[in-house]
């Protein structure tokens, strides 16, 4: 009988060290994922800028497609950004529509983001590291840093794709520009890059008139392209006078005209006034000279006029980092002369008095086209 007393007893020892070691092991690997989790949370400390994500995702996970709603996240201060699952009725693995699916804040490299993802194991979730990257504005890439021992549905990277048609600044600059009518001439020049790669090139008066177009001259180098109309019949007086022959000094006022973002802000153009700041452009340029007036893209091409209504340049580039601003660019319309003389372009004029921004816009306004390219 003592025997067999001893046996049970040994055999509830040894239950209890199995038992004991079992808790050991899933304490330390619990601390392990929180130390994991830890570490991502201390990368967020060192943001750059906003990499918003936010719109309606669609990829899949085990064969199933899931449908992703990412939103901002007011009620989690370490984790900016939050995405529920849409279609979880249709889904698998417990999950219900509304539920939960990861949490994510920007992390110091620019579309990398760092969170937590959760995974449903038998009766509840818990949540993983996380991380989120972007390849562009309508797609991004999950890398889930799971343990060995998590058998993850679908696989630890999946990939999502935007559902809704997002349109970016990127996306308006790639199709679309600005451009001017010379005086007395069915011409339009514009920026080289605008049309650089166009299949078809389409040119919009503010009046709503449309009229096809075909480059006649380029300079890649300079950025400069010249259009010719077609079945457009040149009217007296209609056009910009072309300032040739002097050149832009630092402080002088200047207005540039053009189609900011697009269409995406109306079919009309607009106006903008700064200062000539310097008269050389990015790394010295002779060609370019630097302005204040705050052009986007879209204004690719546009005219910059100074203060008599003439144009002394060609909206092309600005450079647009954090903390830094009022940095944009013209080319000088003295580079485009050799293509004009070409083209025959009679480049002489009398200088008008001075003028307003607004007078200007009235004049000049109805010679600013919009040009679309497929």
């Amino acid at each position: 009988m003592s025997l067999m007393n001893s046996l049970l007893t040994s055999l509830v020892s040894i239950a209890l060290c199995l038992c004991f070691l079992f808790s050991c092991a899933s304490t330390s690997k619990n601390i392990e994922q929180t130390e994991l989790y830890d570490k991502y949370l201390k990368l967020t400390k060192m943001q750059a800028g906003k990499d918003s994500l936010i719109g309606i995702w669609q990829g899949s996970k085990g064969g199933k497609e899931i449908i992703l709603a990412v939103v901002e996240n007011d009620k989690e201060e370490s984790e900016k950004l939050k995405a529920v699952i849409l279609n979880g009725s249709e889904y698998q693995f417990g999950f219900s529509d509304g539920s939960p699916w990861f949490y994510i804040t920007p992390m110091a490299s620019k579309g990398t983001y760092a969170g937590r993802i959760a995974y449903k194991e038998l009766f509840w979730s818990r949540w993983y590291p996380a991380k989120i990257v972007m390849s562009d504005m309508h797609s991004f890439t999950t890398y889930d840093d799971l343990p060995a021992y998590v058998k993850a549905p679908g696989g630890t990277t999946n990939s999502y794709m935007r559902k809704e048609q997002v349109i970016t600044v990127d996306d308006i600059a790639r199709s679309s520009g600005t451009g001017f009518l010379i005086r007395n001439t069915n011409l339009i020049i514009t920026a080289h890059h605008v049309v650089g790669k166009a299949k078809s090139i389409g040119v919009r008066f503010p009046d709503g008139n449309i009229f096809p177009a075909e480059v006649v001259g380029r300079d890649a180098q300079n950025d400069i392209a010249i259009l010719r109309l077609e079945f457009f019949t040149p009217l007296a007086e209609r056009g910009f006078q072309l300032d040739s022959d002097s050149d832009v000094a630092p402080g002088e006022t200047v207005h540039a005209l053009g189609y900011p973002l697009g269409e995406t802000l109306g079919k009309q153009p607009s106006i903008v006034s700064g200062q000539v700041s310097a008269t050389v452009g990015i790394n010295n340029a002779q060609s370019q000279f630097r302005i204040t007036a705050p052009i986007n893209p879209g204004n690719s091409g546009g005219p910059i006029l100074n203060s008599h209504g003439e144009v002394v340049g060609i909206a092309v580039a600005v450079i647009r980092q954090e903390r830094i601003e009022g940095v944009a660019f013209g080319i000088k319309i003295k580079a485009a002369v050799p293509m004009l003389q070409q083209l025959s372009v009679d480049l002489s004029g009398d200088k008008s008095e001075s003028m307003s921004a607004d007078e200007i816009f009235r004049r000049f306004a109805q010679d600013v086209v919009y040009i679309r390219i497929q």
